[in-house]
């Protein structure tokens, strides 16, 4: 009976302490799992409000470009109103002046016409009176045919006596009419001078005022577009700000989840897991490279941490080496990713890799695996963008938990 008892009580305390292990087990788990999805939560968190941030202060600075673009041209419509300003205002005084020219050659025209008029006048009065005086003595001072006379033409046919004077008279008479003709004919073509010259100012009077309105109305224009860049750059500048928070609060909650991955890399390393910095290729020799380790990138346009190899979405992706897997998983802008720990190499340091944006992957963590094992297929789960899809391998050495040119160890 006491062997009975002594091997009840013994499995007994085995299921008891089978318990207490899985209970302490399964609350560590709890907790683990609880941390990682809670350190996503915080990243994705992070990005959303840094893109949102980012977004908005894009739009700000793109819209203060749109406000200079139009400074820019308000400036040029300005300074092209303003010499054509000026270019009128030359022509107006040009304008002004011929105008004054032509009015003074009409007026002295006229004058000149008049006076000679005058002349006219005076000399058609003194022939009239010639002829009536030499009428009264050739008809013994008889007046009613002289009454009646209405032209010079009339006065010449009364008596052949008055040949020799209607003759001068004529003379004199027709050249002041010539002369008259004359003048008035130079006095019209002055006065259309004149008016011309008065349209072609008023005309240059007119455009000075149009485009004095123009210029009052782009002064107007510039005077709001530069009050409304002050203040979209003073919203820039604030928004700025609150995106460089953001930015940190990114950058803090990626280094949380990288340091995430290097607990995990610490948990799956042991002793005796050896390194032998035999590495091989992650895909099919002859890969290309779209963006090399320290390019940059990301959404804060930090140094790129790997090297990314573009490939047709499924295509297998190896290990360089042997190693344990330390994480399998989706994480943040990696996406579905497996990270392996490769143990300590015989220079003392501590290597690691980790492969992104799979597809699908084909291990699981904890999972020991072999150099050249298929452990997943290229995808673009996470952050990418690109050609094809931004179907690619995100590729990363971690030497001692520091991002390392893979290049410089693993062959591609």
């Amino acid at each position: 009976m006491k062997h009975k008892f002594f091997n009840g009580t013994a499995r007994l305390a085995a299921v008891l302490v089978f318990c207490i292990l899985f209970s302490l087990f399964g609350s560590c788990f709890a907790v683990f799992a609880a941390t990682q999805q809670e350190l996503q939560q915080q990243l994705d968190a992070a990005k959303e409000a840094y893109d949102d941030a980012a977004q908005k202060q894009e739009d700000l600075e793109k819209q203060a470009e749109q406000t200079q673009e139009q400074i820019g041209e308000l400036n040029d419509r300005t300074e092209q109103i303003t010499a054509q300003l000026s270019s009128v205002y030359s022509a107006l005084v040009d304008a002004q002046t011929q105008l004054d020219a032509a009015q003074g050659e009409a007026d002295a025209a006229q004058a000149a016409l008049e006076q000679k008029q005058a002349e006219y006048d005076t000399r058609w009065d003194e022939a009239k009176e010639q002829l009536a005086a030499m009428q009264m003595l050739h008809y013994s001072g008889s007046l009613s045919i002289l009454s009646q006379v209405t032209d010079l033409f009339q006065l010449l046919n009364f008596a052949r006596a008055l040949t020799d004077i209607n003759d001068k008279n004529t003379e004199v008479l027709t050249r002041l009419n010539d002369e008259a003709a004359a003048l008035e004919e130079t006095r019209n073509q002055a006065q259309a001078a004149a008016e011309k010259a008065e349209a072609a100012r008023d005309e240059l009077q007119t455009q000075q005022e149009n485009l004095q309105a123009t210029s009052d109305q782009l002064a107007q224009a510039l005077m709001e577009a530069n009050a409304n860049l002050d203040e979209q750059q003073a919203e820039a500048e604030a928004q700025a700000q609150i995106t460089e928070e953001a930015k940190k609060a990114y950058q803090q909650a990626t280094a949380e989840l990288d340091a995430f991955a290097k607990s995990q890399n610490s948990k799956y390393t042991s002793a005796t897991l050896y390194c032998s910095l035999d590495f091989g290729c992650a895909l099919t020799p002859g890969m290309s490279i779209s963006c090399n380790f320290g390019d940059p990138d990301g959404i804060d346009g930090s140094p790129h941490g790997g090297t990314d190899f573009p490939a047709a979405k499924g295509t297998p992706i190896y290990a360089v080496a042997d190693g344990v897997v330390s994480a399998a998983r989706a994480m943040s802008s990696y996406g579905n990713c497996v990270q392996i720990s490769h143990g300590t190499a015989d220079d003392g340091n501590n290597y690691a890799t980790l492969y992104a944006h799979m597809s699908s992957i084909a291990v699981s963590e904890g999972q020991t695996v072999t150099k050249g094992q298929v452990i997943g297929y290229v995808g673009n789960t996470g952050a990418v963008s690109g050609k094809n899809g931004g179907y690619h391998l995100h590729l990363e050495l971690r030497i001692n938990g520091t991002r390392t040119n893979a290049m410089n160890y693993i062959p591609h």
